[in-house]
C-alpha cells in the first residue's frame, strides 16, 4: 500500500465531538491518529455525515474545519480544510472582527425597517 500522506502522522486515541449543523447535537468520536493535513476518526458505522465537518478535540482545545477524505465502514479519514488551527489568536481575532461587523449590519438594518419610530404603528 502506498502512503500519500505529505506530512507525519501521530498514532492517538483521543475523544473527539463532531459538529455537522448547528441545528443538530454533535456526534462523539474516537481520533485514532492525526497529522497536520488531516485526521483518521472512529465513528458508528451507521452514522450519517456531511461533506464537511467541524472536528473538536476538547482535550487540545482545537478545533478544525475537515472534509471527508474516505470511509470504510467506521473508520473515516478526514483532510483539514487549512493548515493552521482554529485556536490561533489571529484566526480567533479575525472571526471576531467579521462576526461584530455582521452583528453591526444587521442591527443597522433591523433599526432602518421601514423608516417609522420603534412603538408607532402605521
Amino acid at each position: 500500500m502506498v502512503d500519500r500522506r505529505r506530512t507525519a502522522r501521530r498514532r492517538v486515541c483521543l475523544g473527539g465531538r463532531l459538529r455537522v449543523a448547528a441545528f443538530l447535537p454533535d456526534l462523539d468520536c474516537t481520533v485514532r491518529d492525526v497529522s497536520l493535513d488531516g485526521a483518521r476518526i472512529r465513528v458508528p458505522a451507521d452514522a450519517t455525515l456531511p461533506d464537511c465537518i467541524e472536528l473538536f478535540i476538547p482535550c487540545r482545545g482545537e478545533t478544525r474545519r475537515a472534509f471527508i477524505a474516505w470511509r470504510a465502514g467506521e473508520s473515516v479519514g478526514l483532510g483539514f480544510a487549512e493548515t493552521g488551527a482554529a485556536t490561533q489568536p489571529a484566526a480567533i481575532a479575525r472571526w471576531l472582527a467579521a462576526s461584530e461587523a455582521e452583528v453591526a449590519r444587521l442591527r443597522a438594518a433591523l433599526l432602518d425597517g421601514n423608516g417609522t419610530p420603534p412603538g408607532r404603528v402605521h
